[in-house]
């Protein structure tokens, strides 16, 4: 899809004008920055203007990034540098982190996705066929799984602190076979445990070390790497990155490096398919887990995906909702986040021996003598089965990836309107802990992927959004009626990504995709999202969650603790709880690395020690600990 620079600026002043809170990130220096010490050392990612070049004189230069460059310097440094006039923005190098019992029992993972086609048990090895999807991770390491017919792994750069492109922390071996996975060594057993697309080709490019972390600018590098190896192997045909990363949200996206280089790939061409997170459970602020999709998701381009649960049934009927699987509105933005969620929970894929998920005392092998595959859940999960798909659409079909987006979310299968508990056990200590999920909009998004029913939609205009339009998701906006009664609509923008009304993807225009044309809506039947006969009610006459009310003048400050959009856009995302505001922020430090996202209790989130070492993220028990080496849900997955 070819889009130009000036369109792009476009689309980024016009969700920068609408966000409510804009105030919040004002200026070109992150909101991280408040509270260092002048003097510390720190890593920062400095963007410079359109056509712009390289202005910084102070510091130490330590690698080019597009549009911009990592440096060394002091805070006092970058304060100055942030208000050059040829400076954009200026960023820590924050830390990035994969997101992502008894005998395992077999997920039906492509079953459910796919719940349509005839399955022998045997996988379509021609899915996918033709596309190049780049895989940034931990790594790949490759076995019979990826080599049945031909090499699946067509290439494998390094951009981690490891020193080869092996996977020794097992995450990126796990996606790839999601994603691509031949079922080969898995022919001996009852199940053939493979992936959705075996006809692609895997570009590897490592940005997770052993333990599971990278860095900001690891992960641009290889994205722009990505967009580099589209034009310089067009023979691989790259259309899909998977980003089963991510980090907590620090600024609106048009200012965050991550979700820059995240639109840059999506403008080439690329679609990029990101985890939303798995902070799901947290509720240290009263807030239900809700505004915890982590960055990159936070992006409006990309497609976010939380995790749903099989529960180990090839039937969809059955299938819940995970606890832990991130929930929007974007921090800031108030982005429409996830798109869509995809199955997440206790999903088998490729192993990599002697990786340190495998080597966790609580990890899932299959099958237990010799063991090929690992079992582990999260929103990574859930991604990389949705990039399977993206791959699929478009072995079939050429289309933008706004089209792919707009496809997968419109074709998405809607859940039912209902409230339920699912039940979590922790293996460490044998305790179960019951979390009530909601099936809205900001759980689930459009719905559950449905593979089956986006091929079936090919050439069918009610679910192909013209070439020219933008599938970027919109920002929810609360308004009250006469009688008090809180509802959710989607900001309703003239044009978001075009300079002219036939651009438009939603609000007044005839064709939109979020918009009020039953025909083109995305949320439901009727337009409705979630509704009754309101064509923007998210829960009929009662909100998502939290008060019925949100003016100050008709609610008492406690009632804030528990409603969504709260009173002080600098330093709360809704309510009185601070989301990394006006503590104090230390992100590249050894001691309190993001401050105290919630902090109404004695568990932190980010916390004031290590993050993911041996203190907790909530409880008593590690959750990305030194136990569970990185993967937050493979010690505590859904029943």
């Amino acid at each position: 899809m070819q889009t130009s620079n000036r369109v792009r600026v476009l689309s980024r002043q016009l969700i920068w004008m609408t966000v409510l809170s804009s105030a919040a990130s004002a200026g070109t220096l992150s909101p991280e920055f408040k509270g260092m010490v002048s003097t510390r050392n720190v890593e920062v990612i400095v963007k410079y203007s359109a056509g712009g070049s390289d202005v910084v004189t102070a510091g130490r230069k330590l690698a080019d990034l597009p549009g911009g460059g990592l440096y060394s310097m002091t805070v006092a440094q970058a304060q100055t540098v942030a208000v050059h006039p040829n400076v954009t923005s200026v960023s820590t190098n924050r830390k990035v982190y994969s997101t992502g019992p008894a005998a395992p029992v077999y997920d039906f993972m492509p079953q459910s996705v796919q719940p349509q086609s005839p399955f022998s048990g045997f996988p379509n090895y021609l899915q996918g066929a033709g596309i190049g999807v780049v895989v940034i991770d931990s790594g790949i390491h490759t076995n019979a799984d990826f080599t049945l017919f031909s090499s699946t792994v067509v290439l494998s750069e390094n951009f981690s602190n490891d020193s080869d492109t092996d996977d020794h922390f097992g995450h990126g071996t796990h996606i790839a076979g999601l994603i691509a996975g031949n079922g080969f060594n898995s022919l001996r057993s009852s199940h053939i445990v493979h992936g959705l697309a075996p006809g692609v080709k895997l570009i590897n490019l490592k940005v997770l070390d052993r333990n599971g972390i990278s860095t900001d600018a690891q992960v641009i590098q290889a994205i722009a790497e990505a967009v580099k190896l589209k034009k310089t192997h067009p023979e691989w045909n790259i259309k899909v990155i998977n980003l089963s990363l991510g980090r907590p949200v620090y600024e609106v996206s048009p200012k965050d490096p991550l979700c820059q280089a995240v639109e840059d790939a999506w403008i080439h061409g690329i679609t990029v398919v990101v985890a939303a997170g798995n902070q799901g459970r947290l509720n240290s602020a009263g807030t239900k887990g809700y505004g915890t999709i982590a960055s990159p998701g936070n992006s409006p381009l990309a497609i976010t995906v939380g995790a749903i649960n099989t529960q180990s049934s090839s039937n969809r009927t059955d299938d819940i909702m995970t606890s832990y699987s991130s929930k929007g509105p974007t921090i800031i933005e108030h982005v429409v986040k996830p798109d869509l969620v995809a199955p997440g929970n206790k999903l088998f894929a490729a192993l990599s021996p002697g990786s340190t998920l495998a080597n966790n005392p609580a990890a899932v092998l299959f099958p237990e003598k010799s063991p090929d595959y690992l079992v582990l859940s999260g929103t990574s999960m859930a991604a990389a089965v949705t990039s399977g798909a993206v791959a699929t659409v478009l072995s079939n079909e050429d289309l933008t990836p706004d089209q792919v987006k707009a496809r997968l979310m419109k074709t998405a299968g809607k859940l039912p309107q209902s409230t339920y508990p699912v039940s979590v056990t922790d293996p460490t200590n044998n305790t179960t802990t019951v979390y009530s999920v909601t099936n809205d909009i900001f759980t689930v998004g459009a719905g559950y992927l449905n593979l089956d029913a986006a091929l079936q939609a090919k050439g069918k205009k009610a679910y192909t959004i013209p070439k020219h339009y933008n599938a970027a998701s919109p920002v929810a906006v609360f308004t009250k009626d006469s009688n008090g009664v809180v509802r959710i609509r989607l900001a309703n923008y003239s044009t978001v990504w075009g300079s002219d009304a036939d651009s438009t993807v939603w609000g007044s225009g005839g064709s939109t995709v979020w918009g009020s044309d039953a025909e083109s809506t995305v949320w439901g039947s009727d337009s409705t999202v979630w509704g009754s006969d309101f064509d923007s009610t998210v829960w009929g006459s009662s909100t998502v969650w939290g008060s019925s009310v949100i003016d100050k003048s008709v609610v008492t400050p406690t009632d804030f603790d528990s409603t969504v959009w709260g009173s002080d856009l600098d330093s709360t995302v809704w309510g009185s709880s601070t989301v990394w505001g006006s503590s104090p922020s230390n992100p590249s430090g050894d001691s309190a690395p993001f401050g105290t996202l919630w902090s109404l209790d004695d568990s932190t989130v980010w916390g004031s020690s290590t993050v993911w070492g041996s203190s907790t993220v909530w409880g008593s028990s590690t959750v990305w600990g030194s136990i569970l080496g990185g993967d937050p849900d493979s010690g505590s997955t859904d029943k």
